[in-house]
């Protein structure tokens, strides 16, 4: 799971302008399997993303691919299913 905060001053004009960018790059890392689903939460200035990878390190290669992250404070949050779940 990453948790992504947008940084201090970035206003909801910073934000327009990059959606139709990260609209199609999200897009091309749900194709990849690399990108579950982006919820967000933008009363709390907060963004969260499943994202899935090998290890952390590949994780956050996949999400600074996406044009947001130059306006993210990205915190990773690794997750495992609840005990006795199999998938």
């Amino acid at each position: 799971m990453v948790v992504a905060t947008f940084k201090e001053g970035t206003t909801q004009e910073d934000i327009r302008a990059l959606i139709p960018a990260e609209q199609a790059q999200a897009k091309v890392l749900e194709e990849q399997g690399l990108l579950g689903f982006i919820k967000v939460a933008m009363s709390k200035r907060k963004v969260f993303l499943e994202a899935f990878g090998e290890d952390d390190a590949s994780v956050v290669s996949t999400i600074q691919t996406l044009p947001f992250a130059a306006i993210w404070n990205i915190e990773l949050f690794p997750t495992t299913p609840p005990a006795g779940v199999n998938f």
